[in-house]
Parts: C-alpha cells; sequence; structure tokens
C-alpha cells in the first residue's frame, strides 16, 4: 500500500491504522450481518454514492442500505486499501474491493473512494462512493429496501 505524505505535521500512520481497523470491523459486522453496526463505521451525515442508485444520506439509512445490500444475497465484503493520504481535518481512502454471494462466487469487484472525518474521537466514512469495474454490475439492491417504516 502506498501511503503519500501530507504537508502538515499530523501522523498519517495513525490515521492509516485507524482506517484499516474501521475496515476490518466493517466486515467483521458485515458477516455478522449487522446493519447496526455497519452503520456505525459512519458520520451522523455520511452519503454512500454508487452507479445506478440514488444517493444514500444519513447513518440510519446506510443502514438500512447495507441491511438491503446482505438481504440481496451479498454474504461477504473484501476490501483491499491501496492508498491513503490527508490531514488532521480529512483522510482520503482508495482502493479496491469484491463482493461475494452466499456461495462465496465473486458476484462483484471494482474500485471505491472513501473520505473520512472524525467524529467524537473516531475516524468514520463522511462520503463512500464506488463503482463495479465489471461490464453490469450484478448488484441490485431495491429502493424499497430504504423505505422507512
Amino acid at each position: 500500500m502506498e501511503i503519500e505524505k501530507s504537508a502538515s505535521s499530523f501522523d498519517l500512520k495513525q490515521g492509516e491504522a485507524s482506517v484499516l481497523q474501521s475496515n476490518r470491523h466493517f466486515i467483521k459486522s458485515y458477516k455478522a450481518h449487522d446493519s447496526a453496526a455497519i452503520a456505525q463505521a459512519f458520520t451522523k451525515n455520511a452519503k454512500v454514492m454508487v452507479a445506478n442508485h440514488e444517493p444514500v444520506e444519513g447513518r440510519n439509512d446506510i443502514g438500512e442500505y447495507f441491511s438491503g445490500m446482505i438481504k440481496s444475497g451479498i454474504s461477504d465484503i473484501q476490501l483491499n486499501t491501496e492508498k491513503i493520504w490527508g490531514d488532521s481535518s480529512i483522510l482520503v481512502e482508495e482502493g479496491k474491493f469484491a463482493l461475494f454471494d452466499q456461495k462465496g462466487d465473486q458476484a462483484d469487484k471494482g474500485e471505491y473512494i472513501a473520505l473520512w472525518q472524525r467524529e467524537s474521537g473516531n475516524w468514520k466514512v463522511y462520503r463512500d462512493m464506488w463503482t463495479s469495474i465489471q461490464p453490469k454490475s450484478v448488484l441490485n439492491i431495491s429502493d424499497s429496501a430504504l423505505i422507512k417504516h
């Protein structure tokens, strides 16, 4: 993984370690189908932007989005962070992802970029954007998963 230096004296290595630890917790929560824990990885005013889908805003709706993803049959996520840069106000993470179905077959793969900000002393995802690099993404999460009850 490549790490770019920032102009400030901010300890980027600490920020990187926090992001990687948060990603491990996110994946563990996803595998446990714990959308409430998944949502806690995001800031209160976070936004998720995915191709062919309306943006998903706010921690609660983001939790519902990932719950819909789990219900759609995506049972595992892999994240491969390739680069992190930034300073004490924002970190940028760039990487590749893979999604797997319940049989363990790869359902989708692509690239992502996430912006991280501190909230209550912890680095959390503020903006998350990913896109498939397959000709047509097989991931199709219905907007009905976001309907408020």
